[in-house]
């Protein structure tokens, strides 16, 4: 602290113009974008299919996988959620789930962040 006796004044000033945003607990945060119709096909086509994502609500790479399909196919994908209640939680540890976001399909599973042309592969689409 002594080597930098600014930072504190300039981090409580940054903090304090930052305008606080609402806090939605228990949700995956909503993608910020529109879906195309390619998001939308392949949503449709990964919960045709069985697939699920297994995600966690305060998980920023969930949040990041999901904003690749956009608003509306996101909404739309086989999502569940693993920390908001026991019925997830129980869920997820029945499902082996260890890292978010999770992707499971039959006994095919993946773990992290994957582009739509890397799920369409690893869905076999």
């Amino acid at each position: 602290m002594a080597r930098f006796p600014w930072a504190l004044p300039l981090a409580t000033l940054l903090l304090a113009a930052t305008p606080a945003l609402p806090v939605r607990a228990g949700t995956l945060g909503e993608a910020v974008s529109p879906s195309t119709a390619e998001q939308l096909q392949l949503a449709k086509e990964l919960k045709r299919l069985g697939v699920i994502f297994y995600g966690a609500w305060w998980c920023s790479h969930c949040f990041h996988q999901k904003n690749l399909f956009g608003t509306e196919a996101g909404q739309q994908l086989p999502y569940v959620e693993c920390d908001k209640n026991d019925e997830g939680r129980d869920r997820c540890r029945q499902a082996g789930v260890k890292a978010f976001p999770t992707w499971v399909l039959g006994e095919k599973r993946s773990e992290g962040v994957m582009s739509l042309k890397e799920l369409r592969t690893w869905a076999g689409l």
